[in-house]
């Protein structure tokens, strides 16, 4: 079920024009790390239009935010801001009706969307584009976890070594 949501809310993303990165545990699965994950984490282009279309988007699949803050609170940056400074969020979590599976959008990331997007991998998923983190800039992302947790520390370790193997 979590991967059907997953393929779905990828296709949704693409056909919306969300601009977003796909970064964390589905970003290593592409990149060609062995690793499971129930979540796909994002780094939407924190503008008006992505953030309306991701809105669209999160009500047509039925997400809804982990936190009793309602999914319009996304598009004002001084909430955005707020959240991250004061209640230091990373990330604004919406989650299925399941439970089988959560959208993580990025509130706060070592990388702009400017930067990852202009090293990111191109992936299709039933004929829709969507852009990829690079090993190299999650790499970057997951040494900036503090405290490291093992998940992101074995993640870095596979993604070197998948660095260090010629294409």
């Amino acid at each position: 079920m979590a991967d059907n949501l997953l393929r779905m809310t990828l296709i949704a993303l693409a056909d919306a024009n969300v601009r977003f990165v796909v970064c964390g545990g589905v970003a290593c699965v592409l990149q060609g790390v062995a690793r499971t994950t129930h979540h796909l984490d994002v780094r939407v282009a924190l503008e008006t239009p992505d953030l309306e279309a991701l809105v669209r988007v999160a009500r047509a699949l039925e997400l809804r935010p982990r936190v009793p803050e309602p999914i319009e609170s996304l598009l004002d940056a001084e909430r955005r801001r707020a959240w991250v400074e004061e209640k230091h969020a990373v990330v604004y979590t919406l989650v299925a009706a399941s439970g089988a599976f959560a959208l993580d959008v990025f509130l706060s990331y070592p990388l702009s969307f400017d930067e990852l997007a202009a090293e990111a991998d191109s992936f299709e998923v039933e004929g829709r584009r969507f852009l990829v983190s690079s090993k190299r800039h999650l790499i970057v992302a997951k040494s900036s976890v503090t405290p490291p947790r093992k998940v992101d520390l074995r993640d870095i370790e596979d993604l070197q070594e998948l660095l260090s193997v010629p294409p």
